[in-house]
């Protein structure tokens, strides 16, 4: 498993064009890029930030702040699903720019508590026309378990990547928490789709913490992943509040890079 770390981790502490510099100082080269608002999106910033990766650093995915658009490209209105795709169509380029193969997709919001229900054969047949749309630029749709999103609980995410043969999967331990389900439920449903983890220490009370900081047994999952013959990239995912310093950040990369390497 290679292990890397998620620019979303520095929400409000790093501007994105600036993040490269920060990972490198923690002698991290593997990222996945979240562009987090309508103007990271835009065709000359994506290609600026592109010209600051000198060839030594991998993109894993690019993540957006998909309640901006996401959720319309599924909408029964045309014109709504239209713009949507323009957007979705930016994510892509940016995808294809930074030389990421997966574009993390987190789809409608379901703010409800009760699992939505799904017309699976309507969302597999958008999703098939997007894993189209993405495929154009080299990208693949890695769909992501986020509880307050409609594709929140395994069973769900099992059917739709059922019926969509070109979708990946990403599992979220700290979503999966959340959503009330033990993050291996949802690796094996999604079984070997499985491309990308976000990683972030998690409690039942709903806490976070960065990795190391909290009681979230990651030996032991990596362990269970392993033993299913997966070979995911492992990000960590971390919110800005839960750690003050870059430092504080590189020593919980350095924990989990020490778990793996001793898998």
């Amino acid at each position: 498993m290679k292990l890397g770390i998620s620019t979303a981790s520095f929400f409000t502490k790093v501007l994105t064009e600036n993040c490269f510099s920060a990972l490198r100082d923690m002698n991290v080269h593997t990222k996945e890029v979240f562009l987090s608002s309508s103007s990271e999106y835009e065709k000359g910033f994506v290609d600026a930030l592109a010209s600051r990766l000198n060839g030594d650093m991998t993109v894993h995915s690019v993540h957006a702040l998909s309640n901006q658009f996401e959720g319309e490209l599924f909408s029964q209105s045309r014109r709504v699903r239209d713009d949507a795709e323009a957007v979705f169509r930016k994510i892509c380029y940016a995808g294809n720019a930074l030389g990421a193969k997966y574009y993390t997709f987190h789809g409608p919001l379901s703010l409800k508590r009760s699992p939505p229900s799904v017309d699976v054969g309507s969302i597999a047949e958008r999703f098939n026309e997007l894993a189209d749309i993405a495929r154009t630029y080299g990208v693949i749709i890695a769909l992501e378990n986020v509880h307050y999103c409609r594709f929140k609980t395994p069973e769900i995410i099992r059917e739709v990547l059922k019926n969509c043969p070109d979708l990946a999967a990403t599992v979220d331990v700290k979503h999966s928490v959340f959503a009330g389900y033990d993050p291996i439920k949802f690796i094996d449903a999604v079984e070997d789709r499985l491309v990308t983890l976000h990683v972030t220490d998690v409690d039942r009370d709903e806490n976070t913490f960065i990795p190391g900081r909290g009681k979230f047994n990651f030996e032991k999952f990596f362990k269970e992943i392993d033993k299913r013959g997966l070979d995911p990239t492992v990000l960590i995912e971390a919110y800005p509040k839960d750690y003050t310093y870059n430092e504080e950040l590189a020593d919980s990369y350095k924990h989990l890079k020490e778990i793996i390497e001793n898998l």
